[in-house]
């Protein structure tokens, strides 16, 4: 099978095909919590469980820096490979990632003295809170390798080794359920055992990368020396990639708002049936996430290219397969809810039969997301971090939070099921306008 390459013409198939290993390599990332949620609800049960909810939002608002420097170093990387400027690409490569690291030292220090803190803030109880304190303290401590393992969701692609790099993820995935399994199985570690397995799987996987792009490889990418010039590329790269970074921050924020709102309206079973969505849907969104990160890069090389016939074919395409797996995603949530809510939480009633309820609510949101993902993206790669940004925020932040708070009082307590599919609505409508003014504005300028 011929390799494909950014300078090809990208058909349905090639599209799915190229987004492939950013696909598993997002399931690999977001892995963690979907196996961690299920080891300590199975081992420890409801009340660790919920722990796991609240400090998870913490965690991946701090992840989302690692999103921004992988999503806005790719695109202006890759915008230099479409210009077949190789060595300033892997200057401002190299120098995106020693920023990144020195930033993760920092902000995971701070995180991990003021956990507790946090963990109030995010809603802990007093039965939660000192689950919270010790799961939290063991991940925030590892984040500069964490924001790394996120920032290279992209850059695998970008280095043109996506399968490499879905390799990479698939392995920590694969780590990180055998050490979950024997931290709090035989050795009995508890949530302790969950979080050290995270971290450990995520620390082994980014020295594999690390060495990787500081030796000589077939790769399109390489760590090398870089000067003060291409830190002025510093502020750009964060520019693009501040949508990636508002949208993962934005939904985390969102979910913390909402533990709040569950605590008060429903209590800690509320905590637990969202947390079984969140985790479930993640595994859903990935094929999104995957598509999106990819067209980063592939629309930052056409933007570069000033290619405007293949940038118009990348738009009418992804976003019919967007709203194609939309549909299936939907009918597979509405089949499955009950199976689902019996693996994660089967050994409460309660519990049990409000999570299948959430599930099938929830996730009509599904039929619209690929759309509002991809489009935050198309405009990321098009190097317009403003419009990208509205949009996720729109679609993380502001109108879930806005719905979790309107419904329930409009219409009682578990309109609360309703905020994300309304806000998703209302999103693609914005998306909508946006690709029909702004869109063709960023086309007449090449």
């Amino acid at each position: 099978m011929k390799k494909i390459e950014l300078s090809d013409h990208f058909s349905y198939g090639m599209i799915l095909l190229y987004s492939l290993p950013a696909i598993g390599e997002t399931l690999g990332i977001t892995s963690f919590q979907m196996v961690d949620g299920y080891f300590v609800s199975t081992f420890l049960g409801v009340t660790p469980f919920a722990a796991v909810n609240f400090v998870s939002p913490i965690f991946f608002v701090l992840y989302g820096i690692g999103f921004m420097f992988g999503s806005g170093t790719s695109a202006i990387v890759a915008q230099h490979m479409g210009e077949k400027n190789m060595v300033l690409a892997n200057q401002v490569f190299s120098m995106s990632m020693a920023a990144l690291t020195l930033i993760g030292i920092v902000i995971g220090a701070l995180a991990t003295l003021f956990m507790p803190e946090l963990s109030v803030l995010a809603g802990a109880t007093e039965s939660t809170l000192p689950y919270c304190t010790i799961y939290g303290r063991l991940l925030t401590i590892f984040l500069p390798v964490q924001l790394i393992n996120g920032a290279f969701l992209t850059l695998w692609v970008t280095a043109e080794k996506a399968w490499l790099g879905m390799a990479v993820s698939v392995a920590n995935g694969g780590l990180n359920v055998l050490m979950d399994w024997f931290f709090m199985g035989p050795l009995g570690m508890g949530i302790a055992g969950a979080a050290w397995a995270t971290s450990l799987a995520t620390v082994i996987t980014s020295v594999f990368t690390f060495v990787y792009f500081f030796r000589p490889n077939s790769s399109s990418l390489r760590f090398i020396r870089f000067g003060t010039g291409q830190m002025r590329e510093l502020i750009q790269i964060c520019t693009n990639g501040f949508s990636e970074m508002t949208d993962s921050i934005s939904a985390n924020l969102t979910q913390l708002v909402m533990n709040h709102q569950l605590i008060q309206l429903i209590g800690e079973i509320g905590v637990a049936a969202m947390g079984v969505y969140s985790y479930v849907v993640e595994f859903f969104m990935a094929v999104f996430f995957g598509i999106a990160s990819t067209s980063i890069t592939v629309v930052g090389y056409k933007y570069g290219e000033k290619n405007k016939k293949e940038l118009e074919s990348l738009l009418r395409k992804t976003t019919v397969l967007t709203f194609g797996l939309g549909v299936m995603m939907y009918l597979s949530f509405a089949l499955l809810a009950r199976p689902i809510a019996g693996f994660y939480i089967g050994y409460d009633d309660a519990a049990f039969e409000l999570t299948a309820r959430v599930l099938r609510i929830s996730s009509m949101g599904c039929l619209t997301a690929g759309f509002v993902v991809f489009s935050s993206s198309f405009f990321t790669g098009l190097e317009d971090g403003r419009t990208s940004a509205i949009i996720a925020g729109c679609n993380s932040l502001v109108l879930p939070v806005g719905m979790a708070f309107l419904l329930p009082a409009m219409f009682g307590a578990e309109a609360i099921w309703y905020a994300f599919p309304v806000a998703s609505f209302i999103t693609a409508i914005l998306c909508v306008f946006f690709l029909r003014t702004q869109y063709p504005r960023l086309m007449a300028s090449i």
